[in-house]
């Protein structure tokens, strides 16, 4: 619905129109009436005027000039003049100031309500243009602003293989978020492993200091090429280089970018990281070429603060794994099946004595019983087993097997108990963090007092264990708390905060909201229904 002005300062042709004309079924609400271009800008100030129909001649401002301020006012206010006379040059001023139509009096008024109608119409025609367009901006906003965590999160499942790698998913994904790719371009990912702190951070630092250095990435790994860097769904950072580096130049300026990366990491960020640079694919087969750098970066535990090629890991694996099927072992040890280990372990070398067998050869052996322990334990995020040291070194195939025995039993008794611990301790956390829930500042350094372990330590292993931040579960067990006080209590919400360790009821509310989806009244209200 709309609202018209009629202003003219013959108060009978005001009243001509407003009568004249049978305004039923036209979407007008209300009709105001002026008799001034004074009288006509104060209404204009106080309501909403859609349809301004004026006379031009009046004393004092005429109404060219009442049209003058009114486009300077309220620009979406449509106009028809009225005047007694022909005048082009009034009609020439009309026009420019972008007057609907002009009438010369006396009125016709159903040509008049012609010309009304079509104004309304033009107005809503208008009306709707600027809402489409409010509509379209606003969601464009939004768009652009969650652009990026959305661009991230295809990427995180394309590499983690949570959506299907086919080239019509990827077509898509591509066409959405205007990615500068085609399904059929060669990607080449770069793993950037943070490996230790310098000095000790606590768990949002961390996560502070890894952001800087997906940002430091982004301007030292890809300050020419196209690409993207981000962390993975368990929290690895990973570079993706759009443009390949095929040609051996390319290799080795990306291998010195790593190395500033590195060096950077060192200078400015208090940790260690090693850059591990994979094989250019296309986007069907990136999660593949991704998991053998998660699988590199977990078998390399003699190196780091270095930057790592697929070629060296190749070569590697090579001259680690000649006799025996090492990865087969690896299953064994870690899946607690030790006479099957050592069984294996005698055949083997009972295999080679009918061989010739040299020291080089004695020294790979050693080397790959090494590497699948020290595997295990890295992979379990555990302390390195230490029992590997021989006098003298090893010089035969019998000092071998004699040592390999003794280290094998040795590294799994430790193993296996160290696990046993772990779960332990993850225990031990949630019934220390259960029995202290009320305390508002539940601090990690002394959940890790209560543990015997280092603060950074402890988050690193709770995460590693349990799959979230130890500070997302204690957020997660105050809010759990809450829901049963709420359920099975008539405690007010603000006593209720302050028993799970939230003095601010504001906060606590918010976090409730956040975790549940709705506020810790709605959550009674509903489960008492």
């Amino acid at each position: 619905m709309f609202n018209l002005l009629i202003v003219d300062d013959e108060k009978y042709s005001v009243a001509g129109i407003t009568q004249g004309i049978d305004w039923t079924g036209m979407p007008v609400e209300n009709i105001y009436e002026a008799y001034s271009a004074k009288q006509a800008k104060e209404l204009m100030n106080n309501v909403n005027v859609d349809l301004l129909i004026s006379d031009i001649e009046m004393p004092g401002d005429n109404g060219i000039q009442l049209l003058e301020w009114t486009r300077e006012h309220f620009p979406e206010t449509e106009t028809i003049f009225l005047t007694g006379h022909a005048n082009f040059s009034y009609a020439q001023q009309a026009v420019h100031l972008g007057s609907y139509e002009y009438i010369v009096k006396p009125i016709d008024y159903e040509e008049l309500k012609r010309i009304v109608s079509g104004a309304l119409k033009e107005i809503s025609d208008k009306r709707e243009a600027r809402e489409y367009q409010e509509t379209y901006r606003r969601y464009h906003d939004r768009w652009v602003q969650q652009k990026p965590l959305l661009i991230e999160r295809f990427w995180q499942d394309l590499l983690s293989q949570r959506i299907a790698s086919s080239q019509g998913n990827i077509d898509e994904a591509i066409h959405l978020y205007n990615l500068p790719l085609t399904s059929n371009q060669k990607v080449l990912p770069v793993l950037i492993s943070v490996e230790q702190w310098s000095k000790e951070l606590d768990t949002r630092d961390e996560e502070i200091m890894e952001y800087a250095i997906r940002n430091s990435a982004l301007e030292i790994l890809l300050a020419e090429e196209r690409g993207a860097v981000l962390q993975d769904r368990s929290g690895v950072n990973v570079a993706l280089l759009y443009d390949g580096l095929a040609e051996v130049d390319g290799m080795e300026r990306l291998k010195d970018r790593c190395k500033m990366l590195l060096e950077a990491a060192k200078r400015y960020f208090y940790c260690e990281i090693s850059c591990y640079i994979g094989e250019e694919t296309v986007l069907s087969r990136l999660s593949v070429s991704y998991r053998a750098l998660l699988e590199q970066e977990q078998d390399n535990v003699a190196e780091s603060n270095n930057v790592f090629t697929r070629e060296q890991s190749a070569d590697r694996t090579m001259q680690a794994v000649p006799f025996a099927p090492f990865d087969d072992w690896l299953v064994l040890f870690e899946s607690g099946n030790k006479q099957e280990l050592l069984k294996r372990l005698d055949d083997t070398v009972n295999s080679i004595r009918e061989r010739d067998t040299t020291a080089d050869t004695v020294d790979m052996l050693t080397t790959s019983i090494k590497h699948l322990l020290y595997r295990s334990f890295h992979r379990q995020g555990l302390p390195m087993f230490g029992g590997f040291v021989v006098k003298g070194g090893i010089r035969s195939l019998t000092q071998f097997h004699s040592w390999a025995q003794q280290t094998v039993e040795e590294a799994f008794e430790v193993y296996h108990a160290q696990v046993a611990d772990t779960r332990a301790v993850i225990d031990k956390i949630h019934q220390y963090v259960s029995q202290h829930l009320m305390e508002e500042e539940l601090k990690r350094e002394d959940i890790a007092k209560h543990v015997f372990l280092n603060p950074a330590y402890l988050s690193r292993l709770y995460k590693k264990e349990t799959g979230i931040a130890l500070s997302d579960y204690i957020m997660h067990a105050r809010v759990d708390k809450s829901k049963s006080y709420l359920a099975n209590t008539d405690r007010k919400v603000s006593d209720i905060a302050v028993a799970v360790g939230y003095a601010n009821l504001s906060h606590f509310a918010k976090v409730f909201r956040k975790i549940v989806g709705v506020g810790p009244k709605e959550y009674r209200q509903k489960f008492n229904k």
